[in-house]
């Protein structure tokens, strides 16, 4: 078959994404059976000390003050809970919910301040370039050939090249692709003038599959032609959607749309997004508009899972480019910090836990490695601590993929 030929009959089968290997492929849907990874990014670079690792001020009127809310504020879910929040946003209603599947990593050093590097480091645990998301490593170990295994809403989603990426903007445009004889509530054609035309077109690729003689073409045809006469998988998707109109927050809207498609047989992760949290000015009421919108998201997420009876089958990662620093500039905003904390809730975490923690001016503390308690001379925690961490965890630790892109150690017993 010549190139034009290829490219038309691609153009022909509309559904086929483009693989690790540069050829276009499909498969059958299957149940990937094992957890749906969400990974929620704050983009801009959160404050720690706004959320789950306060510094609340005696004064809120001193100079050097950590933050303008009181010590006496900082809430807590019981006495004997070690999370401590912020009194910001829509923080309380958040940890009150949630604390008891909450695992919050304080004192995390990302080392840069770069929004760059700090994404890339939180999601991958490698700070210099070239490796993979976290979500990516799960999509390509259990769903390479899955057509949405990876949904990407931005944040940090580099595959280099081990799965494909799905990006999904526009619901609608869904729903015009798995249903292409719809015309709002009635249909193009009958059934039975669409039934013809679908026959028509599958014994015209079948035509063009029979006239291939390269045996790796052909393979590559057939897995065309099976994507484009079977429609079920986003068929599929769409019947599992719920109404997206009924989330409040960007995060859960995006959530709604993973859990339909792990429904559905066709993602095993998908990142999150939200921003607003790089407050080099007016700190205070920007950052927790953002965080309220961060949390309430999260709330939904949690709503949305235990309507559907899935949130013992979901794993959620929180995390941000970096922190910000220790109290205030001159436009009462906090600019760029590389310590950082991240919150980490589902399936095989061990919940109401604190692991990390930071002095007064919100420098990392060094932890024993074996009790994971403060210890002057141990070990500074990093992304690279919580991402061998989930690695572990989802089963990616070992094989193929580990192997081309490591961690650097130790690995630290974080997940309970």
């Amino acid at each position: 078959m010549e190139r034009r030929d290829f490219l038309k009959l691609a153009g022909l089968t509309g559904l086929a994404a483009v693989g690790p290997s540069g050829l276009l492929f499909a498969q059958d849907s299957l149940d990937p059976g094992g957890p749906l990874y969400l990974i929620v990014h704050a983009s801009g670079g959160w404050d720690p000390t706004s959320l789950c690792d306060p510094k609340g001020t005696d004064d809120p009127m001193a100079p050097d003050r950590m933050n303008t809310y009181l010590k006496d504020d900082i809430g807590s879910p019981s006495e004997s809970s070690p999370i401590r929040w912020a009194p910001f946003g829509a923080n309380g209603e958040f940890f009150e919910r949630h604390y008891k599947k909450l695992l919050v990593i304080n004192g995390l050093d990302t080392a840069t301040n770069s929004h760059d590097a700090g994404p890339r480091h939180i999601h991958s645990g490698q700070l210099t370039e070239g490796h993979p998301a976290f979500a990516a490593l799960v999509a390509a170990t259990y769903a390479r050939d899955k057509p949405m295994g990876f949904i990407t809403n931005g944040g940090y989603d580099l595959t280099q090249g081990i799965v494909a990426r799905t990006r999904v903007g526009n619901i609608e445009a869904i729903e015009r692709i798995a249903r292409p004889n719809a015309l709002g509530e009635g249909s193009f054609h009958t059934e039975a003038t669409y039934g013809r035309i679908e026959a028509a077109r599958a014994a015209r690729l079948e035509r063009l599959k029979a006239a291939q003689t390269l045996p790796k073409l052909d393979r590559s045809v057939d897995a065309l032609v099976r994507a484009r006469t079977s429609d079920s998988e986003l068929k599929a998707l769409t019947e599992f959607l719920p109404d997206l109109n009924g989330f409040a927050t960007p995060i859960g809207r995006q959530a709604a749309l993973a859990m339909a498609a792990w429904r559905a047989g066709l993602c095993v992760s998908a990142n999150l997004t939200t921003g607003g949290f790089d407050t080099h000015g007016n700190h205070d009421a920007t950052h927790a508009t953002a965080l309220a919108r961060l949390t309430n998201g999260l709330n939904e997420i949690w709503a949305e899972a235990e309507r559907l009876q899935i949130d013992d089958r979901i794993v959620v990662v929180v995390g941000s480019d970096f922190g910000r620093t220790p109290g205030y500039n001159e436009g009462m905003g906090k600019d760029h910090w590389s310590i950082t904390s991240m919150l980490l809730m589902g399936a095989g975490i061990r919940g109401n836990r604190v692991i990390g923690a930071t002095t007064d001016r919100h420098r990392a503390l060094t932890l024993d490695p074996a009790t994971l308690q403060p210890r002057e001379g141990g070990v500074t925690l990093s992304p690279a601590h919580v991402q061998l961490a989930l690695r572990k965890l989802a089963g990616v630790g070992q094989g193929e993929f580990a192997a081309r892109f490591p961690v650097p150690g130790p690995a630290l017993d974080l997940l309970g």
